[in-house]
């Protein structure tokens, strides 16, 4: 009878284990237990300090596993026989997808290139690529096929190894080599450089709603003209620099991915409404909100 009752008593508690095991797995099961990171690999022209919100994550060429989420990325040269300008920008890390950085750091911002490329999945059995490029309204081709004016989307493309080039007036081509993978998007965010000669390029034509055609057909908002005012607005506030383009973008975003809002022009000030890291929120008119980067403002407190 004593051993039956230990074998009872042992049934019962292996039971109780396995319930366990059960209720454990289950709950990771419905709690979405993938994967939490992703991997960052960034590479740059010279060598340089690879920070992620301000973390030192290591120098490049680095390849590491990142926790999901938005990151602001900035890359510091460590080059000591020249004066190159560091490069910050925004990536999204997401689950078991590689998001690769390549950069070519140069003098300035303006003649700095980057290339910031990320998968996403997609419902196509074929492959699509997505481009935007800063500034927008360059010509993107594939295979030495033109595909259109960025930001495009161009999809039903082959998986594979393909060659991407992205052509704009007044600044430096990019060839890029890219790998695209059946049921994915490739996003391909390209920053270009200046080639430092000054295109000749006609002025837009205004249109009844206020936008402008461009030499490509294509419609850019008209810049917002600010009245000049000889009182600075409330502090804090910010004055916008001199830009490649001979104005500053107002995103509807924090991000130079996100839609353009409106233009503001070098010289104007403007009240700051809000901030996240390298950018401000400001009001470009009576009534509406938008986010200019802080790389090309000056703050005042």
């Amino acid at each position: 009878m004593i051993v039956g009752a230990m074998k009872r008593k042992i049934g019962f508690l292996v039971s109780i284990l396995v319930l366990i095991v059960l209720v454990v797995g289950g709950v990771k099961l419905f709690s979405g237990g993938g994967s939490k990171e992703g991997v960052l690999k960034v590479a740059s022209n010279p060598t340089a300090s690879v920070f992620l919100d301000n973390k030192h994550v290591g120098r490049t060429p680095v390849e590491t596993k990142v926790a999901l989420g938005d990151y602001t990325i900035r890359l510091v040269p460590e080059t000591t026989t020249q004066t190159l300008a560091s490069w910050q920008g925004s990536i999204k890390i997401t689950p078991d997808i590689l998001t690769y950085v390549n950069a070519n750091l140069a003098e300035s911002e303006f003649t700095t290139s980057v290339e910031t490329m990320w998968l996403e999945k997609i419902s196509s059995k074929l492959a699509e690529v997505a481009v935007r490029t800063n500034p927008d309204g360059a010509m993107a081709s594939i295979d030495g096929e033109t595909k259109g004016i960025t930001p495009i989307s161009i999809p039903n493309i082959t998986a594979g190894d393909h060659a991407l080039a992205i052509i704009s007036s007044g600044f430096l081509p990019r060839n890029i080599k890219i790998k695209t993978t059946a049921g994915y998007k490739l996003n391909a965010i390209v920053k270009l450089a200046l080639s430092g000669e000054t295109p000749e390029v006609a002025s837009p034509s205004p249109t009844p709603n206020g936008e402008a055609i461009t030499p490509t057909g294509k419609t850019t908002p008209t810049p917002t003209t600010k009245p000049t005012s000889s009182a600075d607005p409330t502090k804090p506030f910010v004055t916008i620099k001199d830009t490649p383009t001979g104005f500053l973008r107002v995103r509807m975003e924090p991000s130079t991915s996100a839609s353009e809002a409106a233009r503001v022009n070098p010289g104007e000030k403007y009240r700051v409404e809000s901030e996240k890291t390298g950018w401000y929120q400001i009001k470009y008119d009576a009534k509406n909100l938008g986010w200019i980067s802080g790389q090309y403002a000056t703050k005042t407190e």
